[in-house]
């Protein structure tokens, strides 16, 4: 089950620590079935005699990419075992044709910002830097209140499809920033009433531990909408639907999201084979925010789940995530991650003949050793595979 936002794990989560008995919260996952599904096992193969790895170098001063590194600057690390490198290449200013689906998460103080013109326009200005073969979409993913109290339905709309027609792109996302400008008032009431809650569930939780007597909050229900995507689970599927093209999920977002841990693993190898990369624009945090990141940290290794999944699939799929606020932020987060892309290294080593068949999940960890300077370097690049004989 993926568990779409913090209500389940505030409300939830927090009672449970406090009182050690279930919760009523009731939360539908972010697709049709209401069943949690046993942890899943990672299947992902790698069907190669060589395993590729792009990785994107930035000098952590000035951010800027670093492309001037020889092979000797590299080490790869297999299951912390080192690799000698077969394979090396600096890809410069060449890269495939982007595939960048841009997701604007409007269930989120993200709306804040989303909301604005000005925010919305310096990404249509961004975007139309990108190169004429580019195609963007546009998809947005909102909560939908329903007729019964603390019931909501999550649901998505696809504002416009992968095109090259940025006229198409850019009146897309000027609707979006309207539709989140006219929800704006009733979103800023149920976050009153989420603040509320989460003051709440504190004060429960605590009476109840102190009584033993089970307590919780309000049940909260949060279902799909049946024809609800999230995109992450998608992106596989586009990236086999195009294959000459780079899969990219930009997704502007509080960054507040939990999935289990079973799933999150499961779904990072999938976007790893399918060579989809990740990358986040995350908003400035509000004060609830902040209270929110706290308690979900604390609680989400006791309730098995992951937080903060975008960036998670971000660090997995070596993308990046920008944290944004002021308008020309936005736009120069677009600018920084689609020219990361065209940055990378490819790096590469040869499996022997035992090797490409073990059937198991290897981590891969690249380091840069620079010679003859001491600037401090950040390395991205994606972790892990899972080697399969080819058929």
């Amino acid at each position: 089950m993926s568990i779409r936002r913090y209500l389940f794990l505030l409300l939830c989560g927090l009672v449970w620590l406090l009182n050690a008995v279930p919760a009523r919260a009731q939360v539908a996952a972010a697709s049709p079935s209401s069943n949690q599904p046993a942890p899943v096992e990672d299947i992902v193969r790698v069907s190669t005699r060589v395993v590729f790895i792009d990785t994107l170098v930035r000098d952590k001063k000035t951010g800027a990419p670093v492309t001037d590194l020889p092979l000797e600057s590299f080490q790869v690390f297999d299951d912390d075992k080192p690799r000698k490198l077969s394979y090396f290449s600096r890809e410069g200013l060449t890269r495939r044709p982007l595939a960048l689906m841009l997701v604007l998460d409007l269930s989120t103080s993200g709306i804040l910002y989303l909301e604005r013109p000005e925010v919305m326009e310096h990404i249509i200005a961004a975007l139309a830097r990108l190169r004429p073969e580019d195609e963007i979409g546009v998809m947005q993913t909102w909560y939908e209140p329903q007729a019964a109290l603390l019931t909501f339905e999550m649901r998505s709309k696809t504002v416009s499809v992968l095109t090259r027609d940025r006229a198409q792109t850019f009146a897309a996302l000027r609707d979006v920033q309207l539709f989140a400008k006219q929800n704006l008032p009733q979103v800023k009431i149920l976050f009153g009433s989420f603040k509320d809650l989460f003051k709440a569930a504190w004060k429960i939780g605590i009476a109840g531990a102190a009584t033993g007597m089970p307590a919780g909050p309000p049940p909260i229900i949060i279902t799909a909408a049946p024809d609800f995507e999230y995109m992450i689970d998608k992106a596989p599927l586009l990236a086999r639907e195009r294959p000459d093209s780079q899969v990219v999920i930009m997704e502007v977002t509080d960054d507040l999201g939990a999935e289990g841990l079973g799933k999150s693993r499961k779904t990072a190898h999938e976007l790893i084979d399918s060579g989809v990369t990740v990358s986040g624009m995350v908003v400035k945090r509000t004060l609830m925010d902040k209270a929110v990141n706290v308690t979900g940290t604390i609680m989400s290794p006791l309730l098995g789940v992951r937080f903060h999944t975008i960036s998670y699939y971000g660090r997995q799929t070596g993308g990046e995530v920008e944290t944004v606020g002021r308008p020309e932020e936005f736009a120069q987060a677009v600018d920084r991650i689609v020219t990361g892309l065209a940055a990378r290294y490819s790096l590469g080593f040869t499996l022997d003949e035992n090797e490409r068949n073990d059937d198991r999940v290897h981590t891969l960890e690249v380091k840069v050793k620079p010679r003859g300077t001491t600037r401090k370097l950040t390395v991205s690049a994606r972790r892990s595979y899972v080697p399969k004989a080819q058929r």
